[in-house]
């Protein structure tokens, strides 16, 4: 019999699989093969998701607000461009709103025509240029821009207690702001507290118009205030938007002072206009926590200028070791394990008209 070699199939190649085969479950995978793949793309589109709320929230969003800010400060007219005489929605002594021709000032017309609640206009250059609105409500303006649109970076906006009319002005103005993570709205505030002494010498000065008067402030005092009670002591700066006596006035200076980081040594006396700005402090020891700027408005006699070499630095310690500045409890027991304590007033009570103490 012949012998006949046994011939060799030559081994099958494996048929090579194309990109989109090796990414997506296909027909003939393995179970296992299929659920490597559901992983992988699961992780991958994961990946491409995260990366694009990055780059949205730490690029495109900020420049997206500083564009937005800053068309909104360019509406505003040539300074000192006189007055006009439009209708605008106030607020009568029985709390009706109506329609009524009053002169404000037409630098800030184009805000009035945008905004019926615009009431003035803030300004601390470069760091803070905004219009000022007020509602019915503290609430409304926190979560909408100017337009009344909705976002949470909201608009800058006053107490809502007192209206500002062409009639009226509170005793004490409050305006509210939110600390955004980029550099708009109320964030450069902090740059009083972060900066020291020396941003205070150079930013002293606020401007806030109503829409119907220019006025000047002169600050006063830069606190942080606490809000919860959890953290112990409440100073409820924003129940002082009035004053029902002058003892009422000096007490409430008094703890600003009490409180503040500095002082620019100008006086006080009750009758006077104050001005307070608040922020969240989101750097601050706990939460709850509001940076404060404290003025006072210029009055007609005097000037608007300042000597910065006369400020006192009332930050850091005394040479006991305590605080100089009065502050919240959680504050002394959480940063410092209570081992110090506010070393008492540290300023010239002659600061303030008939203050005895």
């Amino acid at each position: 019999m012949p012998e006949f070699e046994t011939v060799k199939k030559p081994p099958k190649t494996k048929k090579k699989q194309t990109v989109a085969q090796s990414l997506f479950p296909c027909k003939g995978d393995s179970v296992g093969e299929i659920i490597r793949k559901i992983v992988f793309l699961t992780a991958i589109f994961v990946l491409i998701g995260t990366t694009a709320c990055v780059l949205y929230f730490y690029l495109i969003r900020p420049v997206n607000i500083d564009k937005e800010a800053e068309n909104l400060s360019n509406l505003r007219g040539e300074a000192n461009s006189g007055v006009i005489s439009i209708p605008i929605k106030v607020t009568n002594s029985n709390g009706e709103t109506e329609q009524k021709e009053v002169t404000v000032l037409k630098e800030y017309e184009e805000y009035i025509k945008l905004n019926d609640e615009t009431v003035g206009y803030l300004e601390i250059y470069p760091h803070v240029r905004s219009p000022i609105v007020q509602t019915t409500d503290n609430d409304f303006y926190l979560h909408n821009n100017f337009y009344k649109e909705p976002t949470e970076n909201g608009t800058l906006f006053a107490d809502y207690e007192v209206p500002i009319t062409v009639d009226s002005t509170p005793p004490n103005t409050i305006i509210y702001g939110h600390n955004l993570r980029t550099n708009n709205m109320f964030k450069p505030l902090l740059q009083y507290k972060h900066n020291g002494i020396e941003f205070l010498k150079d930013n002293y000065l606020i401007n806030y118009d109503t829409i119907y008067k220019k006025n000047q402030y002169l600050i006063f005092a830069v606190m942080e205030v606490n809000t919860s009670s959890k953290w112990g002591e409440i100073f409820p700066f924003q129940n002082y938007v009035t004053f029902d006596s002058k003892d009422e006035f000096n007490y409430f200076v008094s703890e600003c002072l009490d409180r503040s980081y500095y002082y620019t040594g100008i006086d006080l006396q009750y009758g006077d206009e104050l001005l307070t700005l608040s922020t969240c402090d989101l750097d601050a020891f706990s939460e709850g926590i509001r940076l404060v700027v404290m003025a006072r408005k210029v009055r007609d006699d005097e000037s608007s200028i300042l000597d910065p070499d006369t400020f006192i630095d009332n930050s850091g310690f005394d040479e006991n070791g305590n605080l100089k500045r009065k502050m919240y409890e959680a504050y002394y027991q959480g940063v410092y394990q209570g081992a110090v304590t506010w070393g008492g007033r540290n300023w010239d009570t002659s600061w303030i008209k008939d203050f005895e103490g």
